[in-house]
């Protein structure tokens, strides 16, 4: 298990580096056209590079990820795995969450981008992270999970937290589905768009996600420690990629949300915070699985 667990990890690292590196040089030089789309919206497209013939409110939103990818998350994708190839419980929380991240990423880039020369690179990446998360978890062991949980193990805040992003996910998407569902029109948000790809993952995955990370977190399960660190995990570079897209915008524009970049700088400090706390409280980091004693030889 474990030698297919790093064959993986090494899969993601090399192909999630040629993917966000392609996509980092593509859109610092991208260019955009104009056009009209089946529902007669006028919008912008790329035209070159990579990310040709996405949106171009996709690709200054998405873009960043790459940048935020090269910077942190692969490094720590590969710090996470190598403590957890130690026998870390904090190595392997970190691990999975981080792991998460690269599931959520690389399926948006599989069915929200167009079509372009890396989209089996990122179905790959998809895929790998998924397996990976899924062997990880099926080779964990619960009692010993729980017993690396430390007394002031946040419990509380880190269930208000993952119930607080599943509860804005929830709003933020009904909030854009139901006032035009019923007219056959896409939301403002959509523009451009011929179905809502984004929305319809955020309310069928990740809102079920933080939602039962936090109820398993209350019952004290073991998997809910590990999902609920994933889902801080997630937000958090979520947060990061919002203000790295902010900050790149202001170098290209001149133009910078301030009030954006301020209030999701207080999150991410927030959620670096609280992940400074959970892993603070894992006291225990022997190994994972217990060492079979060997059985003294008959006399």
């Amino acid at each position: 298990m474990k030698r297919l667990i790093a064959t993986l990890t090494i899969g993601i690292l090399v192909l999630s580096f040629v993917a966000s590196l392609a996509g980092a040089l593509s859109s610092a030089h991208q260019q955009y056209r104009t056009i009209t789309t089946a529902r007669g919206e006028v919008v912008d497209v790329a035209d070159a590079g990579v990310y040709r013939y996405s949106l171009r409110t996709l690709v200054t939103g998405g873009a960043p990820w790459d940048v935020v990818w090269l910077g942190l998350a692969i490094p720590a994708l590969a710090v996470a795995f190598g403590l957890h190839r130690r026998g870390s419980v904090r190595g392997t929380l970190l691990f999975v969450g981080i792991l998460a991240s690269f599931l959520s990423k690389y399926l948006l880039w599989t069915f929200d981008w167009a079509y372009n020369p890396l989209y089996l690179i990122y179905v790959a990446l998809f895929s790998l992270s998924l397996w990976t998360v899924v062997l990880v978890l099926s080779d964990l062991d619960a009692d010993q999970i729980r017993a690396a949980i430390g007394p002031r193990f946040p419990v509380r805040t880190l269930t208000a937290f993952s119930f607080a992003i599943g509860g804005l996910l929830l709003l933020k998407c009904l909030g854009e589905i139901v006032p035009t569902i019923s007219s056959n029109t896409l939301p403002p948000a959509a523009t451009g768009y011929y179905t809502l790809v984004d929305q319809g993952l955020d309310l069928g995955l990740l809102t079920p996600f933080c939602m039962m990370s936090g109820i398993l977190l209350l019952k004290r399960e073991s998997l809910g420690y590990v999902l609920s660190t994933s889902a801080l995990l997630l937000s958090l570079t979520i947060g990061l990629s919002v203000i790295t897209g902010e900050v790149m915008l202001d170098r290209s524009t001149g133009h910078v949300n301030v009030l954006g970049v301020a209030v999701f700088s207080v999150f991410v400090v927030g959620a670096l915070a609280l992940l400074g706390t959970v892993l603070a409280n894992i006291t225990r980091q022997g190994p994972l699985t217990e060492p079979v004693a060997e059985k003294p030889c008959a006399a």
